[in-house]
């Protein structure tokens, strides 16, 4: 009987450890991948059409919505154009040759700092989490 209780005191800690340490990580996945949903939710707004691609308050709007249960985070967007052979040009002024109008990508940008719920002895408490999102425009 004494064994067992002894045993059971060495191992209760490092299993309750463990779960915590599991349970940490799942959060850092679920915010990373909370944080992808939101950049593609931005960048599927910008792509609609090339009115759209322009709208990048809308955009990074259409990101923040998306990610409105981690909190406040950053989301930032742009457009760029290039040719199919992947030349890039001005989106105003820009032509392919022999292709003429050149194709209109968005990009949608966000960012997050996640931190732990308790500091662990060599493991960072917040951890900066970015993720990119690019789409071409219909």
């Amino acid at each position: 009987m004494g064994i067992a209780v002894t045993e059971m005191a060495l191992l209760v800690p490092l299993l309750l450890l463990l779960a915590v340490g599991v349970a940490e990580f799942g959060r850092v996945f679920y915010t990373a991948i909370t944080l992808s949903n939101a950049a593609r939710a931005g960048v599927q707004y910008g792509a609609q059409n090339n009115a759209t691609s322009g709208d990048f308050p809308g955009m990074a709007l259409a990101a923040r919505q998306e990610a409105t249960n981690l909190g406040t985070i950053s989301a930032s967007a742009q457009r760029f154009c290039r040719c199919p052979d992947g030349t890039a040009v001005n989106c105003m002024t820009g032509t392919c040759a022999g292709i003429g109008a050149p194709e209109i990508y968005v990009q949608v940008t966000t960012q997050f700092t996640f931190t732990t719920l308790a500091s662990y002895p060599g493991v960072p408490s917040t951890v900066p989490l970015t993720r990119v999102a690019i789409m071409r425009a219909q």
